[in-house]
């Protein structure tokens, strides 16, 4: 009688492994249609395939013949929406003027998941229309808890020199799209805001300079997350004279789990091309001038992109062009290979 109840649990276990497995996919695949819908300017389609998704993923109940006592903690974990999905869905709403529908996802994320990136919140220009809403002050009072909360054991002082440099990092990064559709990328306006930018990006580099020369790169555990991108994103936004000079104290930060693998790559990349190199994850693309669609600067053996992406924590190269609605063909990008590389060339040349 033993060994059959065993084998029934087992059979149970891998039905809800399937079970689970199955829906994550069809929940990915509504998410990817729902992002389509969006690039292609039909928020509506978009919307009401992100809420079918997640009404999918978040619906755990179990065929009533199936209702046995069996650890199912696995599935709770796996079936949860992503914060970063939920979040875009409230980005998707509030651009679309939906502002009912916007604070119900980042209420959801900030006071049932806890979600504590203040910082990312109150400069994402996506959310600028929520800003006058008497809600807004009341969910950035619930955030910043969070992240006071999350923050409590960290190495305050220095997350306020870090803190600051975020701000002034975002800011103003954050209104390039905003400004360049409203007055044109060559225009003066937006040549007023490079200039800004540029001008903080320097100050913002002496301050991390100070850090990284005169303690090296932060433990985790005293910054964060966001405090260890903070310095990343200085260190990426440099020229490339800097990025050489802290290169090996990035690797070492990589080592010892004090930066991603993922942010690694993007700055590795950045740097090869730098360097008139091909880059090696394909996290670095271009805008055409003609077409105005990305395309992917060039990529040292684009056929095992994905396996090298794999390994640093990356999607697939498809599941990261999806945002912009486009195919990715790796002999069709062989083929245009040389072009690409001609065409960066010739604007490094004449820059």
């Amino acid at each position: 009688m033993k060994k059959v109840q065993i084998t029934l649990l087992l059979i149970f276990n891998v039905f809800i492994v399937c079970y689970s497995q199955s829906k994550k996919q069809e929940y990915l695949k509504l998410i990817k249609t729902g992002w389509s819908h969006w690039v292609n300017k039909e928020p509506n389609k978009a919307t009401e395939l992100y809420e079918v998704a997640f009404d999918l993923l978040e619906q755990r109940e179990l065929p009533d013949y199936y209702k046995l006592k069996i650890d199912v903690d696995f599935l709770e974990t796996e079936m949860t929406v992503p914060i970063n999905d939920r979040y875009n869905l409230s980005c998707i709403y509030a651009l679309s003027g939906n502002k009912k529908d916007a604070f119900k996802h980042l209420f959801i994320i900030a006071i049932d998941l806890k979600w504590s990136d203040y910082f990312h919140l109150i400069y994402d220009s996506d959310l600028n229309s929520l800003h006058k809403d008497y809600r807004w002050e009341k969910l950035k009072t619930i955030i910043l808890n969070n992240k006071q909360t999350k923050e409590a054991n960290y190495n305050q002082t220095l997350l306020a020199v870090l803190d600051t440099i975020y701000s002034n990092d975002q800011k103003y990064r954050n209104r390039i799209r905003t400004t360049e559709a409203k007055f044109g990328r060559k225009s003066k306006v937006m040549d007023a805001l490079w200039k800004t930018i540029l001008k903080k990006d320097s100050l913002n580099l002496i301050a991390v300079s100070e850090i990284l020369d005169t303690q090296g790169w932060p433990n985790r555990n005293e910054i964060g997350e966001r405090g260890s991108s903070t310095i990343f994103l200085v260190i990426q936004h440099a020229n490339k004279e800097t990025q050489e000079k802290y290169l090996p104290l990035i690797k070492q930060a990589v080592e010892e789990n004090n930066l991603s693998k993922r942010q690694f790559a993007m700055f590795y990349d950045r740097l090869l091309l730098r360097r008139g190199e091909l880059q090696i994850y394909g996290t670095q693309l271009a805008i055409d001038n003609k077409s105005k669609d990305p395309y992917v600067l060039p990529l040292a053996d684009p056929k095992n992109a994905d396996i090298r992406r794999l390994e640093v924590g990356l999607n697939t190269m498809q599941e990261n062009l999806n945002r912009w609605n486009l195919k990715w063909n790796v002999e069709d990008y062989i083929k245009i290979l040389p072009q690409i590389i001609a065409r960066v060339k010739e604007i490094e040349s004449k820059n």
